[in-house]
């Protein structure tokens, strides 16, 4: 690898969510089997693909048991585990907290006690067992991450309500991924959540998922359905504009430059997804953004290491 690299979305398991993945998906947690993890899974895979600083978080399913006292306990769990990794490895390890959602007085507590503990920044999903980001019910604890101008990575979950029938051989992070961002993305919009909590940087995964083939749809034909919808509520170009993308998952050659035509360069980011990308894939996938002809040197310097650089240090 020729470029040193800071990586934005790479997976931890602490042994609590392992057991959770055991205990309530048999270890196939949305589709996907459980992979073997220590943290030397992370620093090996580091080594590798030459990642000089890889800031980890919990993947999907997410933590919320269906029990809000198990919640909690779980999210503590995690974090906890994620902070040891921090403290023992603080020039190569950083952490985005998981919160106990849709539990807003937990939810409140445990962004105080990662930030106490050197957080990042905070993970959270597209949907909570159907409570999807947007939700007013969730404003709390937005306000509170707007309060502590936070770094938030979302993540994908499986759909909140899907119909088992359909591309029920598809593992859901294959495509269903993509339309739950999608979907939590534009619900965040329409509720006003970029405009309300203005301090809040979001990084969206995976290039924006379908965002880039639907942007021109929602912000140009969308009141012309729905004309009592304000221009807020339809701005996803000026959304996409301020907020931060990894590059997770295969980019090139459409999506990626499709997401450049949109948003600001300086607000992409290198992305991993280990150890749920196997390691060969990601040393391929890693191989292709180093090597393509369509990013020039500078723009692959943004990605790998200037623009991760420069979010972390704000």
């Amino acid at each position: 690898m020729t470029y040193h690299k800071i990586d934005f979305h790479a997976h931890y398991l602490s042994p609590g969510y392992k057991k959770y993945l055991k205990d309530q998906f048999n270890d196939m947690g949305d589709g996907v089997k459980t992979p073997e993890y220590s943290i030397d899974t992370t620093l090996s895979i580091m080594n590798q693909v030459n990642i000089d600083y890889s800031v980890i978080s919990i993947s999907s399913p997410h933590i919320n048991t269906g029990e809000e006292s198990s919640t909690i306990e779980l999210a503590q769990e995690v974090n906890e585990y994620a902070a040891k990794q921090h403290q023992n490895y603080q020039d190569k390890i950083g952490f985005f907290a998981s919160l106990p959602l849709p539990y807003v007085d937990a939810s409140q507590k445990a962004i105080k006690a990662a930030l106490a503990d050197d957080a990042t920044g905070f993970t959270l999903p597209t949907n909570s067992r159907g409570i999807y980001l947007g939700d007013k019910r969730l404003d709390p604890i937005m306000q509170t991450l707007n309060d502590n101008h936070a770094l938030v990575a979302l993540h994908p979950n499986a759909p909140g309500v899907s119909d088992p029938t359909v591309t029920n051989q598809i593992p859901a992070p294959i495509v269903e991924f993509f339309f739950d961002t999608t979907r939590a993305v534009l619900n965040m919009l329409q509720n006003g959540i970029f405009t309300r909590f203005p301090n809040i940087r979001f990084i969206i995964p995976h290039a924006g998922a379908v965002l880039p083939l639907v942007a021109s749809r929602v912000q140009y034909l969308t009141k012309s359905l729905n004309p009592d919808l304000t221009d807020d509520q339809v701005n996803i170009m000026g959304v996409m504009s301020n907020q931060y993308f990894d590059v997770a998952g295969m980019v090139l050659p459409q999506q990626l430059p499709a997401l450049l035509e949109l948003i600001d360069p300086t607000k992409l980011l290198y992305a991993s997804d280990t150890p749920y990308t196997p390691t060969p894939a990601v040393l391929t996938l890693a191989d292709q953004l180093e090597t393509t002809g369509l990013l020039s040197d500078a723009m692959k310097q943004r990605i790998f290491t200037k623009n991760g650089a420069e979010l972390l240090k704000k």
